[in-house]
């Protein structure tokens, strides 16, 4: 069993992420949201080995062998997003992630379904603004399931 941690950033210092070569403020917020998560990760695991059970702490964004992404949207921190990452409730997009897997019994938490794919289904802003049109317009058949699909064969190189 696992435990996800989501961070909120800070809206006006992270619109500044993309074009902030010359500042760094959006960067800055972003590398200190992950550094929440990190310490937070590795604290609540150390908590929980101190109860005695094992526990690994997953800070993102290198979480590893751990996606963050899935068991953050069954614990109820948002829904999947059109270009492939987490939308949550209250940060949007803005949310950083951190988890930790244990085998403590923990209550699970449900799945927080307030719109966003349907949201995602008729907006097309993410998909029109991809500079490598890297996100589908519909949802794919990914591995069996219908979902959103973003190729990141054409990410990868666009931001290398």
């Amino acid at each position: 069993m696992g435990d996800c941690a989501g961070f909120g950033s800070n809206y006006e210092r992270l619109k500044e992420a993309p074009s902030d070569q010359t500042n760094g403020i959006g960067v800055t917020e972003l590398g200190k949201q992950y550094a929440r998560g990190t310490r937070v990760s590795f604290a609540l695991a150390n908590w929980i080995r101190s109860q005695g059970y094992y526990a690994q702490a997953f800070p993102g964004p290198s979480a590893g062998a751990l996606l963050l992404i899935p068991p953050a949207i069954a614990s109820g921190l948002g829904e999947l997003g059109k270009y492939g990452s987490l939308i949550n409730r209250q940060y949007g997009a803005g949310l950083r992630l951190a988890g930790v897997t244990t085998d403590m019994p923990l209550v699970a938490t449900k799945p927080d379904r307030f719109g966003a794919d349907d949201l995602c289904s008729t907006c097309q802003v993410c998909t029109n603004a991809c500079p490598p049109g890297a996100i589908r317009e519909q949802k794919q058949m990914v591995r069996g399931v219908e979902r959103w699909y973003v190729d990141f064969d054409k990410c990868i190189p666009f931001f290398a």
